[in-house]
């Protein structure tokens, strides 16, 4: 053997000696190892998808104003003044701020037939619209609306507020309000939050995780610019399946995105959203929004008498009174559906006897929340009576109209509009007459008696039909839906005039 081989034999048996000693000492092999899992307090969701946020029967307004330019949908909740009062009031800044704008002042405008504003109340798909789409073609202030959580006790709704504003991007803010009907307790989203600030840490830990960070380095505080695009975020999150789902900001900023890949390549058209789980989101949550995530089960609704027992802000929306005269009769439950249906409300001018003979049709009437008033007992001209005749006509109609609804039955109409100052005075109420008279009762065709009723009436009008025309039946949910389409809210004679309908000869409300 040459004395080369030899030392490259010796180096190969060292080697190999040493490689089977190493072996020897090598640890066994971890069965099941995967590699580590971050722990976040969240998860990425790219296109959120919305939750069922449980059923309610709301009462939907809508408003449009051509000359300050504003176009709002709303919704309110019957039996909950308080709650009412506090979205009405989201609506009422804006109308003021657009008549600013547009130097008009606001008044209630009602629109030709076909405008189209019988679609009202909130539409799911209100919070992931752009805002291109929500405004289409107008210029101005859009409002929509979205129910984000209908269960047990608990209610909220989105009002989502866009407007032009000029060459730049439009503005597009966002209020969610909330009620407790059990409690009445209202709470603006702004306040569902105690420290905004506990929750930045697990929501930039998952970005980063997200966006491909390794880092193990704590997340830093956030800087009060940070803080605040991070809290309008919140003003944008939904509460939902134990959960707190917070949008990604366009304008969001964290040392520890910086030059992170994923950070980089996201969408800006799509942003994501960051989900929070309840036990994360605790810390930061009051009480009642903690009530929020673990709400559950059907939404108990307040009790409420129907359409006309919930307020309407007539100086906000053009309101008009439909009055029908003569009932009750077999056709008066007719009528009532389609109010029902149409969520309008109405004034019956009932006769005496007519009531005697249909006392479950009157209790109906005032059960679901319509004004019902005083038409005599036996339909005779007051002007052609002496003083103790017009007494009985009106006095004993008021007597039993009372007993029946549990109404103050607080108004008279005379039959015919036949009337004096005599008769006022004995009668000791407001006279209500009218300034749109359908004449329904000289039995007109249906076409011409729908479209008279749909296209004369302006706002604060008080017109007159009849619940004993079988032609009015036949065209009453045309009339309502088609007063409905030009605007119009179908209000009780009290809500027309704010609950004080002055005294006299009353032939209009007050803004016509």
């Amino acid at each position: 053997m040459t004395p080369g081989r030899s030392r490259s034999a010796r180096l190969l048996a060292a080697a190999v000696g040493t490689a089977l000693l190493l072996a020897g000492c090598a640890p066994e092999p971890v069965a099941g190892w995967e590699p580590r899992q971050w722990t976040t307090g969240g998860t990425i969701i790219e296109a959120p998808t919305a939750s069922d946020p449980g059923q309610a029967s709301t009462t939907d307004m809508r408003l449009r104003n051509d000359d300050v330019g504003i176009d709002a949908r709303w919704a309110t909740l019957p039996g909950a003044a308080a709650f009412n009062a506090a979205v009405e009031a989201v609506v009422r800044d804006a109308v003021v701020t657009r008549a600013q704008v547009s130097g008009q002042g606001y008044r209630p405008m009602v629109h030709p037939s076909g405008a189209g504003l019988g679609e009202r109340g909130c539409t799911p798909e209100t919070a992931t619209a752009s805002a291109s789409d929500v405004l289409g073609n107008r210029e101005g202030t859009v409002i929509v609306c979205e129910i984000v959580l209908a269960r047990g006790s608990l209610f909220g709704e989105r009002l989502r507020v866009v407007s032009t504003a000029g060459s730049a991007e439009p503005s597009d803010t966002s209020t969610v309000i909330y009620t407790d009907v059990a409690t009445d307790e209202v709470v603006p989203e702004a306040d569902l939050f105690t420290d905004v600030g506990a929750l930045w840490p697990a929501y930039i830990d998952t970005l980063r995780r997200d966006a491909g960070s390794l880092s193990l380095s704590p997340v830093a505080a956030p800087t009060d610019e940070q803080l605040a695009i991070f809290r309008d975020a919140l003003l944008g999150s939904h509460l939902t399946d134990d959960e707190i789902v917070i949008p990604v900001p366009t304008a969001l900023t964290a040392r520890e995105l910086d030059g992170l890949a994923g950070w980089r390549e996201r969408s800006r058209e799509h942003p994501p959203s960051v989900a929070l789980h309840a036990s994360v989101a605790l810390r930061a949550l009051t009480p009642f929004a903690q009530a929020l995530i673990r709400a559950e089960g059907d939404f108990t609704a307040p009790s409420t008498a129907g359409a006309g027992v919930a307020p309407t802000p007539c100086d906000l929306v053009p309101c008009m009174a439909l009055t029908l005269d003569d009932g009750p009769s077999d056709l008066t439950p007719q009528f009532l559906d389609v109010l029902r249906d149409e969520q309008s409300a109405a004034t019956f001018f009932m006769l005496g006897q007519n009531a005697r003979s249909h006392p479950d049709t009157v209790r109906r009437v005032a059960a679901e929340g319509h004004q019902i008033g005083n038409h005599t007992w036996s339909h005779a001209y007051l002007t052609e009576l002496t003083e103790e005749q017009v007494e009985d006509e009106v006095g004993r109609t008021a007597t039993l109209l009372r007993e029946l609804s549990g109404q103050p039955v607080a108004t008279f109409r005379p039959p015919g509009g036949f009337i004096d100052d005599d008769v006022v005075a004995i009668a000791g109420e407001p006279a209500i007459l009218w300034s749109v008279d359908t004449r329904d009762w000289e039995k007109p065709a249906d076409d011409d008696l729908a479209r008279y009723a749909i296209e004369a009436p302006a706002v604060s009008t008080i017109m007159l039909m009849h619940d004993i025309q079988a032609g009015s039946a036949r065209v009453f949910d045309r009339v309502v839906s088609g007063l409905r389409d030009r605007g119009f809210s179908l209000v009780t004679l009290d809500a027309l005039f704010d609950g004080s309908v002055p005294s006299g000869i009353v032939r209009h409300g007050p803004l016509a």
